[in-house]
């Protein structure tokens, strides 16, 4: 009898056996087209009775998982949601820069102003001709303010889509950490887990294409998620991501921190290595502005070279006021202007009337009707000279004026003549490497409202002429993007005193403990007058703020000397056709002026058409151009240097088109081989159905052989 027991009971265990076995495959079978479902396995061992079989137990089921294609899919998954997300944002980037060979694109706009130029030198004196050089000009600028505009937009998306994505991924790690306690507790009460941890696969899955994941099993069936770069996002609790953009353009970005919550100051970017989070702080901090900081570039130095033909070009008649550029200089700057520079006055005619040669190493002018001799000497400040210009200028028939008011030069003569002005052929007037003219803008083509270039020429003994209570502040991190120290330079106490200098401001910018000087080092470069800054490697130095003025000219310091994005890059928005030439084209200076000749001759010929010949002549011209952005410092025509920016925006656009090509093809690699060994199939399952159905049947028969041997012996017995 006790033999026949066991025979019953081992029957039975097949029974259960076969059961549970078929109730695993029909959930195979069931999710067989479930996104990152896993297929289950039901694990059996031998049961014992003394020594004695007494069949077939079952010990579990599991996901036949494997952990390490898991991690190589992670990785791929984390790879290619980087490349992705970049290449989205720069093919979108470079898409706004249009093909250069299409006519309606930035290139093709230029090259129709090119065009209008040779038109222009045909008829110099055509106001048709000119009003079209003048209007491609505008549609020039024009475009590339929709590019800027295209790049800061594209800047702020990327800035959102951070912010999105750190909220994503903090859904997803709080029900990774949520399913940890439920597959914990299933574990200590024997309950099957593989719904849980099939449910806790999927989600770090989706996690894994946000941001690069790696998962270590632990002994309760819990997991434990980490970056590739060793930050815990899972523990027992799931750590705290926080984010808040600001999409505003030239906006300074804070960073993804982690476990903020509890006082923490670490930035979890410098340990991301992939994930599409990684791929928009690449495309938002480095190629997008790096765009946008060519674009202002190209912007600033195509305006700078027609200005520097512009300034000595004129129109007939020749214009009775000039205003110039916003310099950002005050009257108590210094001169430091070397070599000689003639103001001409001329008639309603265009007759010339009189000369005012400007020596700026004998610091004199003099005039020639009536003769005579104006010193600026002593000073040697921009108001000294501009005093002495008012006065020779007073003398002069026609008559006229000179003002330096908030950092801009005016020039005037009564409305019957005009003005003229040209450098000395043998030995240029020069401050920081531009012309009298070309240096204040006076008879500038192109603007900006704010500096239009930051070599400025001041010295370090100028008084800086920031207002009081202004402050500049940078924020410093490590190269692991960790916080440092935040330092603000205030102009206060001795910085607002009357007689502060721009060597006393970069004393306080300098020094340690209050300023920069443990993270880099400012510095005014003596031919430009620009400063700038140098960071230590091992810091990462970013302007925060700046609201210092310089006295009334509404220029901070970091416009003054182009630091920051909305200075450089800003150019791409700001600069356009002068407001003057716009509205009234036959401003447009088409001659060359002649002002050598004897008083009384003509100086400007109405069909002259070699100042438009020069302007066209500055398109082919070799130039510096200073590193911007993408671009490295170079020497090249400004077409050169348009066709390397347009090359440039689809270099970039093109590599990280590949790189995304390329990350997708290995991830979906990695999926396939994954889905190999943890993937259902359909025929292998149904494989298993038909033997657990037949085990069933067996266990079943066995069951039933047992019956009929018990109800032998008892009938047996029972005689």
């Amino acid at each position: 009898m006790v033999g026949l027991t066991s025979v019953l009971l081992s029957g039975l265990s097949g029974l259960r056996a076969a059961q549970t076995g078929v109730a695993t495959v029909s959930q195979n079978i069931a999710n067989a087209n479930t996104p990152g479902y896993v297929r289950t396995e039901m694990l059996l061992a031998p049961r014992t009775n003394i020594g004695a079989g007494a069949g077939v137990e079952i010990t579990g089921v599991r996901r036949a998982a494997d952990r390490f294609l898991a991690t190589a899919s992670h990785i791929a998954t984390a790879a290619s949601g980087s490349a992705s997300a970049r290449a989205d944002l720069l093919s979108r980037a470079q898409q706004s820069f249009g093909d250069p060979s299409n006519a309606s694109s930035m290139f093709g706009m230029l090259d129709e102003y090119w065009s209008a130029l040779t038109e222009l030198g045909v008829d110099p004196a055509s106001s048709l001709r000119r009003s079209d050089a003048v209007s491609a000009l505008q549609t020039t600028y024009s475009e590339i303010h929709r590019i800027g505009d295209s790049l800061q937009q594209l800047i702020g998306e990327a800035d959102q889509r951070i912010a999105d994505a750190v909220s994503e991924a903090q859904n997803l790690m709080s029900r990774i950490a949520e399913l940890n306690n439920e597959i914990r507790l299933n574990k200590r009460s024997g309950t099957d887990t593989s719904s849980a941890e099939n449910a806790q696969s999927a989600l770090i899955d989706q996690l894994s294409t946000i941001m690069d994941v790696r998962v270590t099993p632990n002994s309760d069936g819990s997991v434990h998620v980490r970056t590739g770069g060793g930050a815990l996002l899972v523990g027992v609790t799931a750590a705290t991501l926080t984010y808040t953009p600001n999409p505003s353009p030239y906006a300074t970005h804070g960073v993804i921190a982690l476990n903020e919550d509890i006082g923490s100051q670490t930035n979890i970017e410098s340990f991301l290595t992939g994930g599409s989070l990684k791929g928009l702080l690449q495309a938002r901090d480095v190629d997008l502005p790096g765009l946008a900081d060519a674009l202002g570039g190209f912007a600033g130095a195509l305006a700078d070279a027609l200005n520097a033909v512009h300034n000595q070009n004129a129109s007939s008649p020749a214009v009775s006021q000039m205003t110039g550029r916003q310099t950002g200089l005050l009257g108590t700057d210094a001169l430091n202007f070397t070599g000689s520079a003639t103001v001409a006055i001329t008639d309603a005619s265009g007759n010339l009337r009189n000369r005012l040669t400007i020596d700026f190493d004998a610091q004199t002018i003099t005039t020639e009707a009536p003769a005579d001799v104006v010193s600026f000497a002593g000073g040697g400040t921009i108001d000294d000279f501009v005093d002495a210009l008012n006065t020779a200028l007073g003398g002069t028939t026609p008559s006229g004026s000179a003002t330096f008011q908030n950092g801009v030069l005016s020039l005037n003569v009564n409305s019957s003549g005009g003005i003229v002005i040209q450098q000395d052929a043998a030995d240029p007037a020069l401050r920081a490497g531009r012309g009298f003219s070309h240096f204040f803008g006076l008879n500038d083509l192109v603007s900006r409202p704010t500096p239009l270039f930051f070599e400025n020429g001041i010295s370090g003994s100028d008084l800086h002429g920031l207002a009081e209570d202004g402050v500049i502040s940078y924020e410093i991190r490590d190269t692991q993007g960790r916080f440092i120290a935040n330092r603000s330079i205030s102009i206060t106490g001795p910085l607002a005193a009357p007689g502060a200098t721009w060597n006393d401001l970069l004393g306080a910018l300098n020094a340690n403990g209050t300023g920069l000087g443990e993270y880099g080092v400012f510095s005014l470069n003596s031919s430009t007058g620009q400063i700038t800054f140098a960071a230590n490697p091992a810091f990462n130095v970013e302007l925060q703020s700046d609201t210092t003025q310089r006295g009334g000219t509404g220029v901070a310091f970091s416009a003054l000397h182009g630091m920051g994005d909305a200075a450089t890059a800003g150019r791409a928005t700001e600069v356009d056709v002068n407001a003057a030439v716009a509205a009234n084209p036959l401003r447009l200076a088409a001659g060359r002026p002649d002002i050598s000749g004897l008083l009384g001759s003509k100086v400007v010929e109405a069909g002259d058409n070699r100042g438009a010949n020069a302007l066209l002549a500055a398109r082919d011209t070799v130039r510096g151009f200073p590193a911007a952005g993408v671009l490295t410092a170079q020497s090249a025509t400004l077409a050169t240097y348009a066709a390397r920016l347009g090359g440039e925006a689809g270099r970039l656009a093109s590599d990280a088109e590949r790189q995304a090509l390329g990350a997708e093809a290995v991830a979906t690699a990695a999926a396939d081989r994954r889905g190999e060994v943890e993937g259902v199939s359909i025929d292998d399952e149904l494989m298993k159905m038909t033997t657990y159905q037949n085990a069933y049947a067996a266990a079943a028969r066995v069951i039933q052989a047992a019956t009929e041997m018990l109800d032998v012996l008892m009938a047996i017995g029972y005689r």
